[in-house]
Formats: structure tokens, C-alpha cells, sequence
């Protein structure tokens, strides 16, 4: 099926995203590096605008959009505060939590009953997160007791709110893919630059940090842009599963982590080691039950 491919190329750029996204917010002011990454996207889809593939849509056609925007800037609030602050090989493999979030709220709100293999998943992988509290004490201090641990796993529920709106967007509403990459990253820009300018006036940053510019800010917009298009093209698909789509995505987890613990060096452990396949494993048992 194409949208397993087109979700499967999403987690590729999603990885280095990351990889990026932490080099980017290492000493640094987060807001100014969220915007430069959401008006990067709104750079590079501009010319599409102007030449008419991305509408100019009616105002009430485009508050659904504006919510997401919302909620993609809530999240990214806490996320990117957490990896400014924590190791990548803590932050990523928590980031993949949003498949877990995804599949509740299906139980929750649509009705929606996993099968064995999903709640075997479900509970390999929370076992898995335990592991990475005790791996992560050394690191981070007392693990569920880390304000940045508890603002990535809530950024991360946010972010499956997201992931269940997009389907909402896309399938039901049938907005176009280009068309809701366009807008609500133009809607987060306002947002971020507003709040920028709250803080200027305030003279302070939301990380205490001062603001440096750095051309990789660029690119982790840029590897942004590629990963989202194939995800939001992915769920545009009518068959597509946005559970299914959301741990595919996730996968992403495997190259950010390996990147913190082979590349920069972040501290290894035979815990952390275990916790990070019991996830992938998790992960997989949730994906083969759609199957």
C-alpha cells in the first residue's frame, strides 16, 4: 500500500529532524528556533500559493486549521523547551509515545477496540518506558519527577491529538494535503512571532537563553517540510489508518537514537539499551495487529 511507503519516508526525514532540532536548540532561545522553523515552510510552499496550487480559502473553512495550529504550537511548546534540555536518546524514544496516545483516544472517543497484539503492545512498551526511568535517573535527576521528562510526554499527547485531527482534516473534511501544510504553518508563524514579540517586550526568552541564528535552523524547517508532506499525503490516502501511519512515523525514534548514543556519545547503559527495543518491539506488535 502507498501510504505505508509515504509513512515510512516520513519517518526517514523525521529522524534527522530531530537530529537537527537538537543542534539547533543546544544554548539557545526555543521560540525564535520554533518560528524559523515553521516560516521555512511557509517559504518554501509560497510559490505554490502564487501559482494557484494552494487556495486562498474562505474565513470559516479556515478556523479547523487554525485549531491545528494551535495544537501544534502546544505542542512544540513543550517539546522543543525538553530537548533544548534533555538527552536525544531520552527525548526521542519518548517522542514515539504519540502512537500509544493515538490508539487511546481511539478507544476513548472513537469507539475504536484494540486487538491482543495492541494492548500487548501498549504494555511492552510502557514496561519499556519504565525502563527508561531508571536508565534516565542519571541523566535527568528523578525521571517522572523531571518537569522536561513530563513536558515531552505531554508535547507528545498533543502531538496525537494532531495526528488524530489531521485524519479528521483529511479524510473527512477532504481538505488537500498542500493546503493545510500551507496554512497552519503560516497561522503557527503568527502565533510564534506574537509570542516572540510578548517576550521582547518583556526582555526575556522563554529559555532564559539568549537568541543565536544558526543556518541549521533552516534546515530543520526544510527536513520538516519533507517529512510532514509525505505524512500528511500518507493520510490523505482513504484507506490509510492514522494509528497505523502514526507508529510508522515513529520509527523515526531508531535514528535519532542511535545518533545520540553512536554519534554525540550520550550516555550509554544496557537499560536504556533494552527500554529502547522494548519500545521498538511495542511498536511493532501495534503495527502488526493492523496488518
Amino acid at each position: 500500500m502507498i501510504w505505508i511507503l509515504l509513512a515510512f519516508s516520513s519517518a526517514f526525514f523525521l529522524g534527522f529532524y530531530d537530529i537537527s532540532k537538537k543542534k539547533a536548540l543546544s544554548h539557545n532561545a526555543v521560540w525564535p528556533v520554533l518560528f524559523f522553523c515553521s516560516f521555512t515552510t511557509v517559504i518554501c510552499l509560497f510559490p505554490f500559493f502564487l501559482m494557484g496550487k494552494i487556495p486562498l480559502i474562505e474565513a470559516e473553512s479556515q478556523l479547523p486549521i487554525f485549531l491545528k495550529a494551535l495544537i501544534v504550537t502546544s505542542s512544540w511548546a513543550f517539546t522543543f523547551n525538553a530537548v533544548a534540555r534533555l538527552p536525544l536518546s531520552i527525548t526521542a524514544p519518548i517522542r514515539a509515545s504519540a502512537p500509544l496516545f493515538t490508539i487511546l483516544m481511539a478507544v476513548s472517543f472513537m469507539g475504536e477496540r484494540p486487538s491482543v497484539y495492541q494492548w500487548l503492545g501498549i504494555g511492552i512498551t510502557a514496561g519499556s518506558y519504565f525502563l527508561f526511568s531508571i536508565a534516565g535517573k542519571k541523566e535527568s535527576g528523578s525521571f517522572f519527577r523531571n518537569p522536561w521528562v513530563i513536558a515531552m510526554f505531554f508535547g507528545s499527547f498533543l502531538g496525537a491529538c494532531s495526528g488524530v485531527y489531521d485524519k479528521y482534516l483529511l479524510q473527512h473534511l477532504k481538505y488537500d494535503p498542500l493546503t493545510v501544510q500551507f496554512w497552519f504553518n503560516l497561522y503557527m508563524s503568527a502565533i510564534q512571532l506574537g509570542i516572540i514579540g510578548f517576550l521582547v517586550l518583556k526582555k526575556k526568552t522563554s529559555s532564559g537563553r539568549p537568541f543565536r541564528f544558526h543556518p541549521i535552523m533552516i534546515l530543520v524547517g526544510f527536513l520538516l517540510l519533507i517529512a510532514d508532506r509525505f505524512y500528511f499525503l500518507a493520510l490523505h490516502e482513504p484507506d490509510a489508518l492514522v494509528s497505523v501511519v502514526t507508529v510508522i512515523r515513529r520509527s523515526s525514534v531508531i535514528i535519532s537514537f542511535l545518533w545520540g548514543i553512536l554519534i554525540i556519545k550520550e550516555h550509554k547503559s544496557k537499560t536504556k539499551y533494552i527500554g529502547f527495543m522494548g519500545i521498538i518491539l511495542g511498536l511493532l506488535f501495534i503495527t502488526l495487529s493492523k496488518g
